[in-house]
């Protein structure tokens, strides 16, 4: 068995899909990483599906540019819009979120109902409500765009103590508790950040959080293409932002757990 040493490319649209870079990290270790933050036009959930379609083209082929074997896309709304498009253009594997959450929401659930936060173009898409019926064909989905989500997660107001936050879940998750659900996707890889919050407001409910639930098809996917890096390297990770290094540089470490503060460079598109 062959190893393959080429870096992963991760995209999302800000610091979120840094969740599923860490996720990479913890279960591939030895994988090398190249990732794109396109920080010049966060948050991705308020533009139009072809504003998407083109940022996702565009990061992609910066990706391609790196030499990468497989490409994951970190972002909810980049994968509802535009992950379609991007396989029927390119032979290399495309792995997306939306898919593998809402499997295992459609196997978690034990009432059929399911209810999904995420920014307003994923819901607007309906991405979610075909992939978990896909799954569960007679599960209720109930989805609600939560469009404050994204920029309080990237200001650092992601704590019990900052009320814009827990008033804005407030906000979001009452309609869902209300609708009696017993399983909740978190549709946007920025939300694991506020994960406990969400757990301790919903008791009970199991809690999906989209950008780790993608990993094991990115695993499965690089196994059955002969593309898994087996070498006992520890893996290296590059990252790149479209918008301003230092911000992204100095919050970064909250998402992955660890400093990449003077680590992160300008990516030219």
């Amino acid at each position: 068995m062959s190893s393959d040493t080429r870096p992963i490319g991760v995209f999302d649209s800000g610091l979120g899909g840094l969740t599923v870079v860490k996720a990479i990290l913890e279960k591939m270790p030895c994988e090398n990483i190249v990732y794109l933050g396109d920080s010049l036009n966060v948050p991705y959930g308020d533009k139009t599906s072809g504003q998407i379609t083109e940022f996702a083209f565009r990061n992609t082929e910066f990706l391609l540019k790196k030499g990468v074997k497989a490409i994951a896309i970190a972002c909810n709304t980049a994968d509802s819009t535009s992950k379609g498009k991007l396989t029927q253009c390119y032979d290399i594997p495309i792995i997306g979120v939306v898919s593998p959450a809402a499997e295992k929401a459609a196997g978690a659930t034990k009432n059929k109902k399911v209810g999904v936060i995420a920014t307003a173009t994923t819901v607007g898409s309906g991405a979610y409500e075909r992939a978990v019926r896909s799954y569960l064909s007679d599960c209720l989905v109930f989805s609600v765009a939560a469009p404050k989500l994204v920029p309080l997660v990237e200001a650092g107001k992601i704590h019990k103590s900052d009320t814009e936050m827990t008033d804005a879940l407030e906000e979001y998750l009452t309609p869902l508790k209300e609708k009696g659900i017993d399983t909740l996707v978190l549709g946007c890889t920025h939300y694991p950040l506020f994960y406990d919050l969400v757990k301790e407001m919903m008791p009970g409910i199991n809690i999906i959080p989209s950008g780790t639930s993608s990993l094991p098809s990115l695993y499965e996917k690089l196994l059955s293409e002969d593309m898994l890096n087996f070498s006992e390297k520890k893996g290296e990770v590059e990252f790149y932002v479209t918008g301003e290094t230092s911000y992204f540089g100095e919050h970064g470490g909250l998402f992955l757990g660890t400093s990449i503060e003077g680590k992160v460079k300008k990516a030219v598109i």
